[in-house]
């Protein structure tokens, strides 16, 4: 992988429905991101003692999502559900101005990458993953939003959006619909 490459990749905005799978526990913190600053993930190699920059996971659909948390195990045509705590699926609103798309073999392609890369192992890398370097080149990319990426789970899209530089047009909103409200993740 060549994140040099990075400041080449071609944005498009990207509006629609994105779904997060939610631990039951958490539902009063449910739009918050803040925790992602210090919580080593695919696209971040933040600790407590090196926070990072906020990062919401996102996936196109209610499967991609619980498969992504590991509340679902297996084939997608034969899932296992996992006996670990209560999960709840969020339908969020997206507008995003800024987005690259990762799943696309030509945008690949100018980083060097491909799926298999970009869906590998990366939970027992002794260091910092190539996935982690390619989120935080991308991180500092003027303006960008977010990004798409294949799923590791269930043959399908991801997005992973950076909380702290959502433009002004931009927004991700959920409708809660316990109390018919309309809630925004900042």
């Amino acid at each position: 992988m060549k994140v040099s490459g990075c400041d080449r990749l071609s944005r498009h905005p990207l509006t629609g429905h994105w779904y997060r799978a939610l631990n039951l526990k958490h539902w009063k913190t449910r739009l918050d991101t803040s925790h992602t600053k210090v919580v080593r993930s695919r696209f971040s190699a933040a600790t407590l003692s090196s926070p990072l920059f906020r990062v919401l996971y996102l996936g196109e659909n209610h499967q991609v999502a619980i498969y992504e948390v590991g509340a679902l195990l297996g084939d997608p045509n034969a899932p296992i559900s996992s006996p670990r705590g209560s999960w709840l699926l969020m339908s969020l609103q997206v507008r995003l101005d800024h987005v690259v798309d990762l799943c696309d073999p030509a945008q690949q392609k100018l980083i060097s990458t491909n799926d298999q890369e970009l869906t590998g192992v990366w939970a027992n890398a002794s260091g910092r993953a190539p996935t982690q370097d390619l989120g935080a080149a991308l991180y500092a990319l003027p303006d960008l939003e977010g990004f798409l990426f294949p799923s590791s789970k269930a043959g399908s899209r991801n997005l992973a959006v950076f909380m702290d530089k959502l433009g002004g047009r931009s927004h991700i909103t959920f409708p809660n619909e316990l109390d018919g409200k309309i809630e925004s993740l900042a």
